[in-house]
């Protein structure tokens, strides 16, 4: 049975692993970079676990995790509205599980977590193929290829 879960550092080996997949996928690690790569990435999502930075979801099919979505939570400076910021990152479906709305379902979950942490802005760094996905979620693009998602926000006084 496919579910949508809150990811945790005992998820992070198989963060790491999917991670390692997403980035070769778009040409940002060498497949022979692999095996040194996925214990690193492992140490630091149970350190962005830990410190509170990173909230994210997996995918599960029985015990097997086979996909994730997740959001890095950093500080701004005063603004209206706050100062806490998130970019959603960290999207990736292993390709056997793609095409029935599993990507949309992680996002939309990180989504409704952090609309819970009070985050004043959230954005993302979409690729090529993901800009649609992103735009039904309500993500809008401006003119540096970022896409954000419109928050409510208080009026400047």
């Amino acid at each position: 049975m496919i579910h949508v879960r809150p990811a945790g550092p005992d998820d992070a080996d198989a963060l790491a692993r999917l991670r390692a997949a997403s980035m070769i996928e778009l040409g940002y690690l060498a497949p022979a970079e692999r095996n040194a790569f996925v214990p690193d990435a492992a140490r630091d999502f149970v350190r962005l676990f830990a410190n509170g930075t990173l909230l994210a979801r997996v995918l599960s099919d029985g015990d097997a995790i086979i996909g994730t979505a997740g959001a890095v939570l950093f500080e701004r400076l005063p603004y209206p509205g706050g100062t806490l910021h998130a970019e959603v990152s960290g999207v990736y479906v292993e390709p056997a599980h793609r095409g029935t709305g599993h990507a949309g379902r992680l996002v939309a979950d990180v989504l409704a977590d952090l609309r819970r942490t009070g985050v004043r802005k959230i954005f993302l760094r979409p690729s090529p193929r993901s800009r649609g996905l992103y735009a039904r979620l309500g993500f809008v693009e401006d003119t540096t290829g970022v896409m954000n998602l419109p928050l409510v926000m208080p009026s400047p006084r």
